[in-house]
């Protein structure tokens, strides 16, 4: 997986901004309205940080974790849609761009599989000497 500076700053960015969302959604009169919301946004924060630390990592298991957030982040953003609040329009920008970001890293090469056929190294490489010459003299 090829690292992108652009894509660990949405993650943590969208994390940091739903942690305060819900905070500050947590603080209001009418908070029986922003239960859900608030909820979704605590989700969101967590996985975007738990992503951000695994594709730091390298881990292997980055994509899974990518594609879970993928779909908090979709009920977040469509949860934010809802409200009329600059907060709520913030919180529903930085998912869709977390949400591309997510995409992106399921979209990268593991490293895995192999980008060309290789060719077997001959042993005289190795050893200096091609062995055939070795065992038959």
């Amino acid at each position: 997986m090829i690292w992108n500076k652009a894509i660990y700053d949405t993650l943590t960015g969208c994390a940091a901004l739903c942690d305060e969302t819900a905070t500050e959604s947590s603080r209001s009169n009418d908070i029986e309205n922003w239960y859900r919301f608030i909820f979704l946004n605590l989700d969101c924060a967590d996985l975007c940080r738990q992503v951000a630390m695994l594709y730091v990592r390298g881990s292997e298991n980055t994509r899974l974790l990518a594609q879970a957030c993928i779909d908090v982040c979709e009920k977040c953003a469509g949860e934010a849609q809802q409200f009329s609040s600059e907060r709520a329009q913030q919180v529903y920008a930085m998912c869709q761009q977390t949400i591309l970001s997510c995409s992106k890293i399921l979209s990268m090469s593991t490293g895995d599989e192999p980008s060309a056929p290789t060719q077997a190294t001959p042993a005289s490489l190795f050893y200096g000497i091609d062995l055939r010459d070795a065992l038959y003299n």
